[in-house]
């Protein structure tokens, strides 16, 4: 099973950075996610944070912490879900082919707006555990 991190960026307003994966995407192509990617080999899934927002959103990030992890059966996927805030930068589409399009929500504003159908498997997870999120609306990092 390979690791995955999944980026939970989140703004000084308390709102999370969501993507809509591009429809040239083999998986999942269209459906509302984080921005994520899978952990290469030698590299910590803190690194692959780093790596991957930088490449697709052109942002370098502070992490926080590690908010969950869940295996996505699925997919042979373990999922990490890493916290953190933007250190420089402003996030913009780096890669299209990856992303379509981004947005900053509330999760809460986020899973009133999405069904599960328009939305990652991760998302759907998160949504049936808000202990693992709730408290961030609330906290300032």
């Amino acid at each position: 099973m390979k690791s995955h991190a999944a980026i939970v960026m989140i703004n000084n307003a308390n709102e999370i950075l969501f993507i809509k994966r591009s429809m040239k995407k083999k998986t999942l192509p269209g459906a509302w996610s984080f921005p994520s990617g899978t952990v290469e080999e030698g590299e910590s899934v803190l690194e692959t944070t780093k790596r991957e927002v930088n490449e697709e959103l052109g942002v370098d990030v502070k992490i926080e912490r590690i908010l969950a992890e869940t295996d996505l059966e699925e997919f042979s996927v373990k999922l990490i879900f890493v916290l953190c805030s933007i250190k420089e930068g402003h996030p913009f589409i780096k890669e299209p082919d990856e992303i379509d399009k981004i947005e900053w929500m509330t999760f809460q504003n986020f899973f009133n707006k999405f069904s599960d159908e328009e939305i990652g498997h991760g998302l759907i997870w998160l949504r049936k555990n808000s202990n693992i999120w709730s408290y961030i609306c609330n906290e300032n990092i």
